[in-house]
């Protein structure tokens, strides 16, 4: 199987939708081995931020010399984005001998039909058990409770915030969808957590009491104070009862990308106390060089592009802060595309504040929103609002805006994943024009 084979491969499982419950990835990891018993983990549920926070563990390890292997989801471009190896991601080649494997373990088991999460979690763990990683860092697909991850015996479980997302799987209000994720935590084992909703950090802290297992609390337990922009993240002071760091940089932009940073510092004080070592250095050096796809990604200037993925509405809100305290208001014109099964009435809602106008658009996925009932959802008469139907449109947009225009594409990872290659093409073509230029 060539890797063109096994994309076209991964891209057909892709019908048979989701399924919560650990019988399939069970069965598929017993044909292979058990591979994720081979390995520490560090596994992280949450709403928003875990991506984020999964990133900057990984990083912090990988500048130490952990070899550690880092399984997210979803994935912008490529579906190799999902696994990689101490900051890589996988290669095509690795990856085609992945599928090939799995498929045919799947296909000895022929009483489980793997979903496209269960199979993509079976080729992340035996890449890492057959890379021979030490770590590996593991985002939770949906939930928690019966996600395919949740196979794992995590030497930490992290939970980031809780917001209302996915509802129709994890439940109506935030006390349930954290009782969701809270089926993460393993008997005895910590639990660093930075939900900050009272009620949902109630129902956390009484699943963890039940299991024993100690809480490590953001603003309890270890906090930060001084928070501060820099030119390309935030700055902030760490302190917790082992660990006190000053002016410690994150290359990430956002307020919660502070909350998301404090987090695994804390884990990486845990790993020094599992006797995996993270100096304090490395802990400055991979949060201060991490860079992120998606997560308010410029990748232009002249205008202004940033991308980033926030898909619901806390989400929203909170990128919304972050371009205010960029921009200021009413400056940003929004490329906005959700998927149809999102409140993206009360997204748009909450970027308001700082738009100057919306475009909506859909990406090409069946989920996605039709742009016109994107469009009539923007209720505010005061900011011009319209539809485009094409990458191409967009493009034509961008490229012929004043050089004092920010555009902020988001809305889904769906619509990132359609726009940010086109808009590097568009970048290429322009630099190849003014070097022959010149």
């Amino acid at each position: 199987m060539n890797y063109q084979q096994a994309r076209l491969y991964l891209d057909s499982l892709h019908f048979r939708g989701i399924k919560m419950g650990l019988n399939n990835i069970e069965t598929l990891l017993g044909r292979l081995g058990d591979p994720h018993e081979g390995f520490s983990v560090i596994h992280v549920a949450g709403t928003n931020g875990k991506g984020s926070t999964c990133a900057m563990i990984s990083s912090v390890l990988t500048d130490s010399g952990v070899s550690n292997g880092l399984y997210v989801s979803p994935h912008i471009e490529s579906v190799r984005e999902r696994i990689q190896l101490n900051g890589q991601i996988v290669d095509k080649t690795t990856t085609a001998a992945l599928v090939s494997t799995v498929k045919q373990a799947a296909e000895r088991a022929p009483c489980i039909r793997p979903t496209y999460f269960e199979f993509l979690t079976a080729m992340s763990f035996l890449c890492f058990a057959r890379s021979g990683v030490r770590v590996a860092v593991v985002e939770v697909g949906l939930g928690g409770r019966f996600d395919s991850t949740n196979i794992v015996d995590p030497e930490v479980s992290v939970i980031t915030t809780i917001a209302m997302d996915h509802m129709e799987h994890l439940g109506h209000d935030k006390k349930h969808i954290a009782i969701e994720k809270s089926g993460i935590i393993k008997q005895g084992r910590p639990l660093v957590l930075a939900a900050r909703d009272i009620k949902a950090a109630e129902a956390i802290m009484s699943i963890a009491k039940e299991k024993s297992a100690p809480v490590h609390m953001v603003g309890r337990d270890f906090q930060y104070t001084s928070p501060t922009m820099t030119g390309t993240g935030e700055r902030f002071d760490y302190r917790s009862d082992t660990l006190d760091l000053n002016s410690v940089e994150v290359g990430l932009v956002g307020r919660r990308q502070i909350d998301n940073a404090s987090v695994a510092i804390r884990v990486a004080e845990l790993m020094n106390m599992a006797n995996i070592p993270v100096g304090e250095q490395h802990i400055r050096n991979g949060l201060a060089t991490l860079q992120l796809a998606g997560r308010f990604e410029r990748v232009m200037n002249g205008p202004v592009v940033i991308l980033d993925g926030a898909h619901n509405p806390d989400a929203a809100a909170e990128l919304c802060n972050t371009l205010l305290e960029r921009f200021g208001p009413g400056r940003v014109d929004f490329i906005f595309g959700a998927m149809g099964d999102k409140d993206y009435a009360a997204m748009l809602r909450n970027l308001r504040p700082s738009a100057r106008s919306f475009t909506c658009f859909s990406p090409d996925v069946p989920r996605s929103a039709d742009p016109d009932k994107l469009a009539a959802a923007q209720t505010d008469s005061s900011i011009p609002t319209s539809a485009v139907r094409s990458v191409e449109k967009v493009i034509h947009i961008i490229k012929t805006a004043p050089a004092d225009t920010v555009f902020c594409v988001t809305g889904s990872f769906y619509t990132l994943g359609e726009i940010r290659p086109a808009i590097r093409k568009m970048v290429r073509e322009t630099h190849q024009r003014l070097g022959a230029a010149g």
